[in-house]
Parts: structure tokens; sequence; C-alpha cells
């Protein structure tokens, strides 16, 4: 008999996560099991905001979520801790180790996804976050950004804008562009990736350069009463897909993150690598973050 499987998420149809993630998931699974299986794909917030994804993959409406432990902060706080800033150089560093604490048995499985009915069936975390803003902003230094009202993720995200005088504001990647146009915020953290899959390069004005404002772990998981219903092998074919696609896409992030800066700054934004000092100052501020995160839980 034939299973289909839903899967939701917030992200536009062609953001880079869902080519190097869901869409090469799909395409593995199929490979292997054939007709055996069938994926109904519901991008774009088709079925439920962000911060909703994991209450509706545990009702059921979605069988694989899109499910971002910072925005469900009140329900998974400890999955923030890929967040913290100046911790993870890449997005592979930073992947392979949120698979460790995400897979059945890991720290984060047991202590949040499991409790909360869904188990991970592939993950990613992102490249290090720089700080982009609108061009009315006119931010040009780290200093600059005391006093800006800046998007960020709830918790560790928070604390690291926080720590240079930034004022963080609490949004989800869609809501962004609208924001910033409006003059609602200055800017926001994402990594250079996100910033085109959201359509913010055309009103970006200026953006930090390797700075590392810490990351984003992201997952799509199945809900634990859907998975238990599959059988062995099937189960078998999901986790070997899910872990095949965590390890080749955070290449493509990290190649991408480069390629996407140096193309910021050819279409005329002032992509700025900070100072000695200015990095100097920033680490300073950072150094404290883990702390008070770890304090605050």
């Amino acid at each position: 008999e034939e299973v289909t499987l839903k899967i939701a998420d917030s992200l536009p149809a062609d953001h880079i996560i869902t080519r190097n993630t869901t869409n090469l998931f799909i395409e593995k699974v199929k490979q292997e099991l054939g007709d055996r299986i069938a994926f109904e794909h519901y991008p774009a917030q088709q079925l439920a905001k962000a911060k909703d994804m994991l209450a509706i993959t545990q009702a059921g409406i979605a069988d694989i979520g899109y499910i971002v432990p910072s925005y469900v902060s009140e329900k998974m706080p400890l999955g923030g801790v890929v967040e913290l800033p100046g911790e993870i150089a890449s997005s592979c560093e930073g992947s392979l180790a949120f698979a460790e604490l995400v897979r059945p048995g890991g720290k984060l499985d047991t202590l949040e996804f499991r409790p909360n009915g869904v188990r991970v069936l592939y993950n990613v975390a992102l490249s290090p976050y720089q700080a982009v803003f609108s061009k009315r902003a006119g931010v040009g230094s780290l200093g600059d950004i005391a006093g800006k009202k800046v998007r960020s993720n709830p918790g560790a995200m928070e604390l690291s804008l926080q720590a240079i005088g930034g004022a963080p504001v609490r949004m989800t990647p869609p809501e962004i562009f609208d924001a910033m146009t409006k003059g609602t915020i200055d800017g926001a953290l994402l990594p250079f990736t996100s910033t085109y899959s959201y359509g913010l390069d055309k009103i970006v004005g200026s953006a930090t350069r390797g700075a590392n404002f810490g990351t984003v772990g992201i997952t799509y998981s199945i809900s634990q009463k859907k998975w238990d219903s599959l059988p062995a092998d099937m189960q078998d074919v999901l986790t070997r897909a899910g872990r095949a696609v965590t390890e080749s896409a955070c290449k493509a992030f990290d190649q991408a993150e480069g390629e996407m800066a140096d193309k910021l700054a050819a279409g005329g934004a002032d992509v700025f690598t900070l100072s000695a000092d200015d990095k100097t100052r920033l680490n300073s501020g950072f150094s404290s973050v883990a702390e008070h995160w770890a304090t605050a839980l």
C-alpha cells in the first residue's frame, strides 16, 4: 500500500534550503522506494506559519514539519544552543554537531524533540549569520549598529545583538522584507543565502562580512505517531536519505555563502569587513552571551 507523506514549511518554494534538502530528500527516497511512497510538499506557509509548524506536525495536519527550535523556544529552549555567537565557523561544522544532538537518543532528542512527539529526519545549521541593513539605516561599521532595530531569532541571537547595543526585534524571515521596506526595522541577522532567498538583496544597503552572530538550527521532523506506522525498511530508507542530505546540504550552503557575499557587493551594497578593533569588541561582547543564555535557562 502506498504511503503519502505531507511536508510543510515556511520557505519559498525555490529557497536554497528547499533545493538542497527537501527536494533532494524526496528524490533520494523515491529512488529507493519508487511507487511505495509519495510526497506532498506545502511550502511558503501554505499550511501554517513558521511558529506553528510543530503544532500542525503534532496534530497530523502535516506528517513532516519545518521545526526550528528558536521559533518554538517556549517548548524547545535548549535547541537554541546552535545560535550562540562565535561558536560555529561553518554550516558543516554546525550541521554535523547539531545532528549528533537531535539524532534518536541524542541529548536534544531526549530532552525536547521526543517529549514533543517528533523525530528529526534531517537537519542543517546555516552559515554564520551576518547583519544586513536597509539603505536608509546608514550602517557602515560596527559602531553604527548601536540603537538600530534589527530582526533576530528569540534567545541567544537577541543576546548577541544586545551585547553590541542593537535592539532585537522578533519576527520570522517571511516578514522581514515588508518590515525593512516600511522602516519598522533597520536590518536583520541572516546568512547571505537567505538574504537572496527572501528578496532582501533588492533593498539591502550594507552588510557585515566575516562576523559571526550565531546561526540557526533547522530540522525537518516527522511526527512520532506517523513514524511508528511505517514499515521498518521504509524507516531505514528515510533515515539514510536524511543523513545524506544533512551532509551534502551544508557543503552547498558554505560554498554559496561566499559567492552571494561577492554578488551583493558587486550589486552596489557596502559589504564591509570588520576592523581588528571591531572584531575584538564583537568577541568581547559575545564572550558572556553563552553564560547568560545558560543562566536564564
